[in-house]
């Protein structure tokens, strides 16, 4: 339920932190999400400046209703309108009962 419903969350004014990057300078960037794209975001830091960082290859930390829980960029990269209209299919988990 909580994958659903961080997968079409809009991510805007949401404080965010760069857990891990392909370029080691992003790595513990923390800000707020000011805008979103199909292939960065762009965060504002605490120094007011304009950051922009691609969610390829990246991984995010967000808190979300008291949890804090870890984004995959390469699974963001969509547009966060189509990305709210999509229907995502969770993975079946095995049925059967072992004996």
């Amino acid at each position: 339920m909580l994958q659903k419903k961080m997968l079409k969350a809009d991510l805007h004014g949401a404080l965010v932190t760069v857990c891990k990057s392909r370029c080691p300078s992003y790595v513990g960037l923390t800000g707020i999400i000011l805008q979103e794209r199909k292939h960065v975001f762009k965060i504002i830091t605490k120094d007011d400046k304009l950051k922009t960082v691609p969610k390829a290859n990246s991984v995010f930390s967000v808190e979300f209703e008291g949890l804090r829980a870890k984004i995959y960029g390469n699974h963001f990269c969509l547009r966060s309108a189509r990305r709210a209209n999509k229907k995502f299919k969770l993975p079946m988990t095995n049925q059967t009962i072992d004996l």
